[in-house]
């Protein structure tokens, strides 16, 4: 079945919880005109695609998508990583996640690939058990909370399903990000009686805790992203820049961590 631009700009006006009256008063357009762009009668120009896109916060794969269904030509390029044109942002990427040394930084794609990571973070990730897995989210479904060196497992794990269905509902809910959430949900309550959550930690910030041989290592994450880039892999990017959540983790790597590496 053909899908048309109506039907995909429908799809996220109700996704944001708008009604054809509100979105056409706040982009001050007609509520007929928008009715009929959503019904096929009428084929939205680029110029209004792109109006509606950014009003509604639509990932720039989405708009794309609805412009070639209007037979108009995409505007968000969509390059390999190793393209010259990109350059300046990868560069820039690398530059990030190499300054924030000797703390780990890790960059993900949309679907929680592991695209790049620093020294400090490959070397924690081996410690942990987590570098054979090229993705995050596979990496704490497949982890035991009995032998996991995370050891807030249950709380980092919800964490990181409360921030999985924010992302689910800002894309509009890709599917195999449906399917990482429908999977981490059935790990954290698999034996749902035996699940006790801890209480939040006292202080601004929940950290993740990290045994690490003799050391007990607390952090808590920065999430940076790519809002301003005009490529769609790129601004799917996130940079996650980890930062020490006490003085022991941050003496562990001003110390003798940070000379070995």
């Amino acid at each position: 079945m053909t899908e048309f631009a109506g039907d995909i700009l429908k799809s996220w006006r109700r996704q944001r919880r708008y009604s054809q009256l509100k979105l056409a008063l706040d982009l001050d357009i007609s509520s007929k005109h928008v009715s009929f762009i959503e019904t096929g009668k009428s084929i939205p120009s680029k110029e209004m695609i792109l109006k509606i896109g950014e009003f509604l916060f639509i990932p720039k794969r989405e708009i794309n998508r609805a412009l070639l269904s209007a037979d108009h030509a995409p505007v968000y390029s969509e390059l390999p990583m190793n393209d010259a044109a990109l350059e300046p942002v990868t560069s820039a990427i690398d530059q990030m996640i190499e300054n924030h040394m000797p703390y780990p930084a890790i960059v993900l794609n949309q679907a929680w690939d592991i695209v790049k990571v620093n020294d400090s973070a490959n070397r924690l990730l081996s410690e942990l058990g987590l570098s054979g897995h090229k993705n995050l989210l596979e990496a704490i479904i497949q982890e035991d909370p009995e032998s996991s060196k995370i050891l807030n497992f249950y709380q980092t794990a919800a964490v990181i399903l409360l921030r999985l269905r924010q992302e689910i509902s800002m894309l509009g809910g890709p599917a195999y990000l449906k399917a990482f959430e429908r999977r981490l949900k059935e790990r954290l309550f698999k034996d749902k009686e035996a699940v006790d959550f801890p209480e939040p930690e006292d202080g601004i910030v929940l950290s993740t805790q990290f045994q690490l041989s003799n050391h007990s290592l607390s952090f808590f994450s920065i999430i940076a992203q790519l809002g301003t880039v005009q490529d769609v892999v790129m601004s799917e990017f996130k940079v996650e820049l980890m930062f020490p959540a006490d003085e022991k983790t941050k003496e562990f790597y001003s110390g003798a961590y940070k000379k070995s590496v």
